[in-house]
C-alpha cells in the first residue's frame, strides 16, 4: 500500500513551484530569511514539485513577481473606526523615528508592527513601509494574516507597546545635541 503525500496549498505550491527556477545564490539567500518551520512546508512543496513542468515553474515565478509588484496585500479590519484608533498618535511623530522603532520592533515583535501597520492611515503607512527594510517587512508579511484575529483589547495593548516606544524615541533625540 502507497502512502500518498498530503495536498499542499496553492500558495505553498506557487512558492515551491517558483523556488525551484531560482539560481541558486538567490534560493540560498531567500532560504536564510525563512522560519524553520517555512523551510519544512518548502521543502514538502519541492518534493510534490519535481514531476512539474518548465512552464508551470516560470508561470508560479511570474505570478509571484507580479505580487511583488503589486505590492503588499494589507487586510482590512473590520470594525475600524479611524476616530478612535489607538494608532493615532503614530502620525504624530516623525516618519523617520516611527519607521525606526518599527524597524527595532520587527526583529523580536512583527505582529506589533503588522497590527500597527494595517491600523495607520494608507499614506502614512506606505511611507513608513518604504522605509523599512527589507528584512523587517519580510518579517511583518508573515504577521499579515493573524491581524484581523488580534482583538481590540489587544490591539489597544500594543498601540501603548508602540506609543512608549515612540515617546522614547522622542525623549532620546531631545536629548542628543543637535550636530
Amino acid at each position: 500500500m502507497q502512502a500518498t503525500a498530503p495536498t499542499l496549498a496553492a500558495g505553498v505550491r506557487r512558492a515551491a513551484l517558483a523556488f525551484s527556477v531560482l539560481p541558486t545564490p538567490h534560493a540560498d539567500a531567500i532560504g536564510h530569511l525563512l522560519t524553520m518551520r517555512e523551510r519544512v512546508r518548502l521543502r514538502e512543496g519541492l518534493t510534490q514539485v519535481r514531476d512539474a513542468s518548465d512552464d508551470e515553474r516560470i508561470g508560479a515565478l511570474h505570478a509571484l513577481v507580479r505580487a511583488v509588484r503589486n505590492g503588499v496585500d494589507w487586510p482590512v479590519l473590520d470594525g475600524h473606526n479611524a476616530a478612535d484608533c489607538p494608532f493615532d498618535g503614530v502620525a504624530g511623530h516623525p516618519l523617520g523615528r516611527v519607521a525606526a522603532v518599527f524597524g527595532q520592533l520587527s526583529e523580536g515583535q512583527p505582529a506589533t508592527v503588522a497590527v500597527a501597520l494595517c491600523h495607520l492611515p494608507i499614506d502614512i503607512r506606505g511611507e513608513v513601509w518604504a522605509r523599512l527594510t527589507s528584512r523587517a517587512r519580510a518579517q511583518v508579511v508573515l504577521q499579515l494574516p493573524e491581524v484581523p484575529l488580534v482583538g481590540s483589547v489587544r490591539t489597544r495593548i500594543l498601540a501603548r507597546e508602540v506609543g512608549a516606544r515612540l515617546a522614547r524615541a522622542a525623549k532620546i533625540a531631545a536629548t542628543r545635541p543637535s550636530v
